[in-house]
């Protein structure tokens, strides 16, 4: 573990680099800037040149468009003199009345039930930031990063592409405005999470509210939740969001290696089963992955073919052998490449949600096609699979602390960034 450094008392200006475990004095500040790891080029503080109240209106008005689409019918379709309609929670109830209530939630819990809890966050905490109690919306502002990367609207939305290809060569497709109101949500939220300075609202948050007494004795430790570096002992809460603090998240490899064989083992499966069962005029047929790789590049969508190849085929194979990599040489305690190895892990940590795309189509899919022998998709063994993939290296990647790669070498010292 590191040793005790004097780190002085103002700890804001500090910073233990969540990647690599450098203690990192922050250096002059000023709107635009970056400061980064100078070990490991991680990014600290993205320093925004707009003030709270910009995120705080992109949030707002990203509240009614999320509204709306929960109520409003997403997809119309008619086949064969039949007519269906979809609403965001269609795809999730479908799923269920199939069997599959393990892929229901999943898809249930990242369109619907994350964005809620993100856009609550931040209305709550940008909002009632002069009003509401200091650790009540530090409690709920510490959830607001680890959350991000479930609430997957923009994914579902490249999943609504690659199943609107396949709903136009067997029905006539009517998008309706549930579909208008969930891109009007995700441009407005990407707006208040580019245009959001975390840290700089954390100290604003910080002003209402002291901090209690830590023993200055004791080494520095940084909070992987908010990133205040702490003089605590390991398990002390941090005195900002009152996570307990560990040096290093525990049993990281065990886990790590855990979860990744899990997911290799479910791989295999995900990708030999069909992911969904085709009924049309009484012929069925079940769709692997690759089946449905090659039947958009047959009809010329070849963009499409690559996103649905890259994003489902290649990306959780590239997750499973990088993480093995990472593993490996982090357990015998290698030191070379570690740069390399560093950007490897953000590209995975990065990447791991686009994945989610072909259960996105299959959600929306069995929602609109229940039409009996005319039209009907069920979903399959392959998609259950395949979501557990997914899922199993997104929670590996997150297993995995980065900074053991850098242990095999001397304490961290003390650098500015």
């Amino acid at each position: 573990m590191p040793s005790a450094l004097p780190i002085p008392a103002d700890a804001l200006d500090w910073r233990e680099c969540p990647h690599c475990g450098q203690f990192c004095r922050l250096g002059p500040r000023r709107p635009g800037m970056v400061a980064e790891c100078p070990r490991c080029a991680e990014p600290l503080w993205r320093m925004r040149q707009v003030n709270i109240s910009f995120p705080l209106a992109c949030a707002t008005a990203a509240l009614p468009f999320y509204l709306f689409a929960l109520v409003a019918p997403f997809l119309e379709i008619e086949a064969y003199g039949r007519f269906s309609l979809a609403r965001l929670d269609t795809g999730p109830a479908q799923l269920l009345a199939q069997g599959w209530g393990l892929v229901a939630a999943l898809v249930f819990a990242v369109t619907l039930l994350a964005p809620a809890a993100k856009l609550a966050i931040l209305l709550l905490v940008l909002g009632g930031r002069h009003v509401l109690p200091p650790r009540l919306l530090k409690l709920l502002f510490r959830w607001y990063l680890p959350l991000s990367p479930w609430a997957m609207i923009d994914v579902y939305l490249l999943g609504f592409l690659v199943a609107y290809t396949r709903l136009t060569g067997m029905a006539t497709v009517h998008l309706d405005t549930a579909l208008y109101a969930l891109i009007g949500y995700m441009l407005a939220m990407a707006a208040a999470d580019g245009s959001l300075d975390i840290e700089a609202l954390w100290r604003k948050l910080d002003e209402r509210g002291n901090h209690p007494h830590q023993h200055t004795e004791a080494g520095p430790i940084g909070c992987d939740f908010c990133g205040l570096l702490n003089h605590a002992e390991e398990g002390e809460p941090c005195r900002r969001c009152h996570t307990p603090l560990r040096h290093r998240k525990e049993n990281s490899i065990a886990r790590a290696w855990a979860l990744v064989l899990a997911a290799a083992l479910l791989y295999i499966p995900a990708n030999l089963y069909p992911f969904m069962v085709v009924t049309q005029l009484a012929r069925t047929q079940g769709y692997t992955i690759m089946h449905g790789i090659v039947e958009l590049a047959q009809n010329g969508l070849w963009p499409l073919a690559f996103l649905v190849f890259f994003a489902s085929i290649t990306i959780p194979l590239i997750k499973l052998v990088l993480m093995v990599y990472l593993l490996v040489l982090t357990q015998l305690g290698r030191t070379d490449f570690l740069i390399a190895r560093a950007r490897a892990y953000r590209f995975i940590d990065f990447i791991g949600r686009w994945s989610m795309i072909d259960i996105f189509m299959v959600s929306i899919l069995v929602a609109l096609l229940r039409f009996g022998r005319f039209a009907n998709v069920q979903a399959n063994l392959g998609a259950m699979c395949f979501a557990a993939v997914v899922v199993l290296t997104i929670f590996a990647v997150s297993a995995f602390d980065p900074r053991l790669m850098w242990d095999a070498l001397e304490q961290p010292e003390q650098a500015e960034a």
